[in-house]
């Protein structure tokens, strides 16, 4: 017991004493001269402090420009006019490190941009290194392209540093700074660069009766949108980016309703992906020949299934691996519940007769924290919520439990919705009543809602049906299109006065920065102005 008690004694003696032993050690260092020219001998004075006994064991230098030195006391050239990062460690775990900027002038001025390289739309600044140890007086005139954007008046800027940025890439610029100190120099120099393309996430915009167009979203600017050669197809209401695969769901090119909705023939919408790496498409499934009303009207995809609705009645569901080709009608709306990808119908929810009907027209279906969320438009009104459990096996009567988790929102005929999971709201395009179009965005719960666009509407079943969420970069987008662009006479006067009173009432995709907890969301801005677009979808694979 002794032995043991003793073995413990000298282990925390031994611990005490290793911690208690800090040497007190304070790397420091300073230089001449302080204002030195490339090719000019630096000396390094070695400043750092510790207890009498200390002793160093390591002087590592690190100057900035890939070259080192163990030297005490070192001795340096800089070749090239700069600004450089001095390190001092004075131990092998890289803690104890002192670490200073020197600035290298050159007998001439140089330009001095602050980072390695310039990018598409990102900020650099751009500065001059003059030698000036007499503290002369200097004016400075800097020129840029044209394609170069910042607090510059006709390309010019009189400041000593410039910040800007440039909205052409893979390009060769110039710039060029004429500058004046006092009596002593009076000269033009110029720097070239190129000027990189960034990659970037974007935003994929359906456009009506086209391609799929792709813009780039950065942050001090916006590019123009190319088109991707991919077909939107003819009601592109919804379209899903995840990875690099594309959903893209077409209610085909009759999506009126229709009283024979149970028998006619003129469906030709599909769902289809398309592999943005190999350029390929795939058809999952398509209603060809059958009902227009079986088209795929709103969709949904996580990393595991596939949700879509028909015009009113259903929602489907199937893996996302799935290739279901021709759909099946079973006949009657009671036996299509024997398919393998059926899910739910609107008289199999404890709401039918409650909220929910037949023939209202849906606007909208998610996945969300284990619950299901179905929006009601037409002549039905709001977000329906329930859980797998909810979903009945038996048409449903008077006597079915209304689902626990309730419908939202249930004011507003809604033509389209997105969830901002982070900021716990809900964007959604509402259709009726009258006073109430528009685009809004409500807490989860569905109180508290608040328009931010009120464009009037083209029609009920092509309204707002694109919205994308980017958290990154704090905005919202929604494709809006002007009744213009279907013929309508303008609310009041011509469309070209109309649009001058209402400035945000044009067509294009349009964005916000997005609503939180203690903020409305802002003010509309212009993404891509002038898109005529349906589903807009947010592309995060950077391209």
């Amino acid at each position: 017991m002794r032995n043991k008690l003793f073995s413990v004694f000298v282990f925390v003696l031994s611990v005490f004493s290793f911690f208690s032993c800090s040497d007190n050690i304070v790397p420091d260092f300073s230089f001449t001269p302080e204002v030195p020219k490339a090719g000019q001998t630096v000396s390094f004075t070695n400043l750092t402090t510790g207890d009498e006994d200390w002793k160093a064991e390591h002087w590592n230098w690190n100057f900035g420009d890939n070259l080192k030195s163990t030297e005490k006391n070192p001795k340096h050239i800089y070749k090239n006019a700069g600004k450089y990062s001095i390190t001092l460690m004075v131990d092998s775990n890289k803690n104890l490190t002192k670490t200073l900027s020197i600035t290298v002038y050159d007998s001439i001025p140089t330009i001095y941009i602050n980072t390695d390289s310039v990018y598409y739309y990102k900020k650099s600044t751009f500065s001059v290194l003059v030698y000036n140890p007499s503290n002369l007086d200097i004016t400075y005139k800097w020129t840029f392209s044209s394609n170069a954007k910042g607090n510059l008046t006709n390309g010019e800027s009189s400041k000593s540093e410039v910040e800007v940025f440039f909205n052409q890439p893979n390009t060769e610029e110039t710039v060029s700074l004429h500058i004046v100190m006092g009596n002593e120099l009076d000269t033009i120099i110029t720097k070239k660069f190129h000027v990189h393309d960034m990659k970037t996430k974007s935003l994929l915009m359906a456009q009506r009766n086209g391609n799929i167009l792709r813009q780039r979203i950065y942050d001090n600017g916006f590019e123009a949108h190319t088109s991707t050669g991919i077909s939107a197809g003819n009601h592109p209401f919804n379209i899903i980016a995840l990875s690099n695969l594309l959903y893209i769901f077409d209610a085909g090119s009759d999506v009126a309703y229709k009283n024979d909705w149970l028998t006619n023939t003129s469906g030709n919408g599909n769902i289809r992906v398309y592999n943005m790496n190999t350029k390929t498409t795939s058809e999952i499934i398509n209603n060809n020949g059958k009902s227009s009303h079986f088209g795929f009207f709103n969709g949904y995809v996580d990393n595991n299934f596939i949700y879509w609705t028909d015009y009113s009645e259903f929602i489907y569901k199937t893996p996302v691996n799935s290739t279901l080709g021709s759909f099946e009608w079973k006949g009657s709306t009671d036996n299509q519940t024997s398919v393998p990808y059926y899910l739910a119908k609107a008289d199999r929810l404890g709401y039918y007769g409650n909220g929910l009907a037949s023939n209202q027209f849906s606007g909208g279906i998610a996945y969300y924290d284990e619950a299901y969320f179905w929006a009601k438009g037409g002549s039905g009104k709001g977000i329906y919520r329930f859980l797998p459990t909810d979903i009945l096996t038996a048409n449903a009567t008077g006597t079915a439990p209304v689902p626990s988790l309730g419908a939202i929102l249930t004011d507003f005929s809604i033509r389209a919705f997105k969830i901002d999971e982070i900021n716990q709201k809900i964007y959604f395009s509402v259709t009726a009543p009258a006073d109430k179009v528009g685009f809004w965005v409500a807490n989860m719960r569905g109180n508290n809602a608040e328009r931010i666009d009120d464009a009037p509407m083209d029609d009920k079943s092509l309204y707002i049906t694109g919205i994308a969420i980017d958290n990154v970069s704090n905005k919202v987008f929604w494709a809006y299109r002007s009744p213009q662009t279907i013929g309508a006479s303008s609310p009041s006067g011509s469309w070209e006065n109309y649009y001058k009173d209402h400035p945000t009432h044009r067509t294009g995709v349009k964005m916000a920065t997005l609503a939180t907890q203690y903020k409305p969301a802002g003010d509309i801005e212009y993404f891509s102005e002038g898109v005529v677009a349906y589903g807009i979808a947010l592309d995060e694979v950077k391209k």
